[in-house]
């Protein structure tokens, strides 16, 4: 029974094989060597774009990189900046507070010197109308001391 499987399995193993490798007719065969072939250019090709997309990558990298370093660099310098800013600000407020005083003196001072020009104007108003009432005194005097010259010349002249 043993010898009578052993054969069958043979036979059938060589059957199964026969199956399983047909003869190929010629024009199957190049249809076959011609999808390999259109297959090993196709796979040529993405293997060279596959090249030319990493070449892109790195470039693409390196560009990233000099521009990130770019960026650190800017914003490096913005925090000096800002640093800067605070300290300018810093010192400029006490400068800015120094300018409020002198302007509120200013404003001060110009007020005086208008008042003092009000009363200026005042006194050489007052200076005109006294030189004049003075004037006047002095011409009333000159009269009245002719007037007594004369007085005393009649009257000398009567003794």
């Amino acid at each position: 029974m043993r010898s009578f499987l052993y054969r069958c399995c043979v036979v059938f193993f060589r059957v199964f094989l026969q199956y399983l490798t047909p003869i190929l007719p010629t024009q199957e065969l190049e249809a076959r060597s011609l999808r390999k072939s259109i297959f090993l250019r196709w796979e040529r090709d993405v293997w060279d774009q596959l090249r030319q997309q990493t070449d892109l990558l790195a470039g693409a990298n390196k560009l990233l990189s000099m521009r990130s370093a770019e960026v650190e660099d800017l914003r490096l310098g913005c925090a000096d900046m800002k640093v800067e800013a605070a300290t300018a600000r810093e010192q400029a407020a006490p400068l800015a507070a120094r300018i409020e005083e002198l302007e509120e003196e200013l404003t001060r001072v110009a007020g005086e010197r208008d008042t003092f020009r009000s009363q200026a104007k005042e006194a050489t108003a007052s200076a005109k109308a006294i030189a004049r009432q003075l004037g006047t005194e002095q011409g009333e005097h000159l009269q009245t001391k002719g007037a007594l010259a004369e007085a005393l010349k009649v009257a000398e002249a009567l003794v």
